[in-house]
């Protein structure tokens, strides 16, 4: 268990307010209210948990979800200590429909379509297994062998079936898969696909363990892998394996900024680490470190794990794998930082704790301890520019408070929990945050409760088309959620469960 300061994420007393933020100069950023709501419960099913992937393709917007999320969680190891089970799911996770989905959205007539549905597939030991239960990334690319830009949807497999694939749709309603990189049979999952000098760069980030376990953000190899053309898939890699260090156990996520690749790392050992490439003379290439040790945090920021650039700075949003504690490794729980990188390398601290470094002293400079002043908050999901202004989303695990056995945690954890109550602090901290900048440095919420919705954990992906913002949330609580009445523990149905999709636009007037 991590100290008592890094479980409040570094801020003040328990529940105290986040310091008052100046204002920015200007106008034109989005408000809560600038924001409504056009999809949810999971597009009419809870067990459309996450928006796990989005991309604008032919003016609609394209949605790929995961499905099942606790019911997955409840048969990998090690399993979290929760009494119940925060919905209701079977021991044997094949009893419920998994297979991911693919919407898409018209903003003409305001109307939603299913596109995709993974088929069923004969399972390894079980007679029927999805083919894919999650989409957990999206791009647009034109390929030598494509007669226009295509959609490309990166998937995840279930452990009973075979490994993931690519899916490729040139209309947007009929999809295929391509050839897949050469991974081995263990890896369930990638994400990023991301374009730089006319190829597509992705990495394996998930992969069935020695033990038969599910590892949901660490993969059997740490490698990138590209293509220029992704029917023909000639993949080869791009970097030696974990940059040449074995704790970083997976390439996790990838911008292009400056002319440059970036790739961040899991490194559960030291804290993550961020690498960058020119491309020059074609792949394999030649990479630099930039950060490690987690930006001199250590494992306390173990993964990079969103990155986008913004004027002439790359930022990086940090966490600890699953949700902010990862328990296979002891690490957490702790909030997550902000960092921002420039061209020349160096670096600031904008949301975090202050620390010396062999580069000096490092102070937030928003004034933000970690998590944006959020102690339960997991990671610094997901970033995107709109406008003039970076939007940086989180996750949040305080609606897990109810079912968490809390009896294990630090004497002082439960003074304060004892002092608040459960319930008190599901009500102040359940939601994710989205939060907005002009400059880079002040930041204000755009939303603190998930737009409202406590069951909204996170948002997990934000596009922008140049006129409105999209934003699609995590929300496991469905299609069943466990609520006490009475003094005793039931499932209900949860109308608020499932993913939900929210339009930003700018109010006129």
């Amino acid at each position: 268990m991590a100290p008592l300061d890094e479980i409040r994420g570094g801020g003040g007393a328990l529940g105290a307010a986040p310091a008052p933020q100046p204002r920015e100069p200007g106008a034109g950023g989005l408000e809560e209210s600038d924001f409504r709501l056009i999809s949810a419960n999971g597009f009419g099913d809870g067990l459309n948990n996450y928006a796990h992937s989005m991309a604008w393709f032919e003016g609609r917007l394209y949605v790929g979800t995961t499905r099942g999320t606790w019911a997955m969680t409840k048969v990998n190891k090690p399993t979290p200590d929760l009494k119940p089970w925060p919905t209701e799911s079977p021991d044997n996770v094949y009893e419920i429909d998994r297979r991911a989905e693919i919407w898409q959205y018209t903003p003409e007539t305001d109307g939603w379509k299913r596109v995709y549905q993974a088929p069923f597939v004969r399972g390894r030991t079980v007679a029927r297994a999805p083919r894919y239960i999650g989409m957990r990334g999206m791009t647009v690319f034109q390929g030598p062998s494509d007669s226009k830009p295509c959609l490309y949807v990166s998937t995840w497999a279930p452990q009973q079936s075979e490994p993931p694939d690519i899916l490729r749709t040139e209309d947007g309603e009929t999809f295929a898969n391509v050839p897949r990189p050469p991974w081995d049979t263990s890896v369930r999952s990638f994400r990023t696909l991301q374009v730089f000098r006319g190829r597509v760069h992705t990495t394996p980030t998930g992969s069935t363990s020695t033990q038969g376990q599910s590892q949901e953000c660490v993969a059997s190899e740490a490698s990138v892998y590209c293509t220029e053309d992704l029917q023909t898939a000639h993949w080869v890699p791009a970097s030696p394996d974990g940059f040449g260090w074995p704790n970083n156990l997976t390439i996790f996520e990838m911008a292009e900024f400056n002319g440059h690749l970036y790739a961040g790392t899991v490194n559960a050992a030291e804290g993550f680490e961020l690498w960058k490439t020119d491309g020059a003379g074609g792949p394999p290439y030649r990479w630099k470190r930039v950060l490690s040790h987690g930006a001199w945090r250590g494992p306390l920021n173990e993964v990079c794990g969103t990155l986008c650039a913004f004027k002439g700075a790359l930022y990086v949003g940090t966490g600890i794998v699953n949700g902010g504690y990862h328990r296979a490794m002891n690490i957490g729980p702790a909030a997550p930082e902000m960092i921002r990188v420039w061209p020349d390398d160096s670096w600031d601290l904008i949301v975090g704790h202050s620390r010396l470094t062999p580069e000096g002293l490092k102070v937030p400079l928003s004034g933000y301890s970690p998590g944006f002043d959020h102690i339960f908050t997991g990671y610094i999901w997901r970033m995107g520019v709109h406008g003039e202004y970076l939007y940086a989303s989180t996750m949040s695990w305080a609606n897990v408070i109810p079912y968490l056995l809390v009896e294990q945690w630090p004497e002082e954890v439960l003074v304060l929990m004892k002092r608040w109550g459960k319930d008190e602090l599901v009500r102040r901290y359940g939601g994710c945050s989205l939060f907005r900048t002009r400059d880079g440095v002040r930041w204000e919420p755009v939303t603190r409760s998930g737009f409202g919705n406590k069951y909204n954990w996170g948002i997990r992906t934000i596009v922008s088309n140049g006129c409105d913002l999209y934003v699609g949330t995590a929300n496991p609580f469905g299609p069943t959620v466990a609520i006490r009445r009475n003094g005793r523990w039931e499932y209900v149905d949860n109308p608020r469960g499932g993913c939900e999709i929210y339009l930003g636009r700018r109010r006129q007037g």
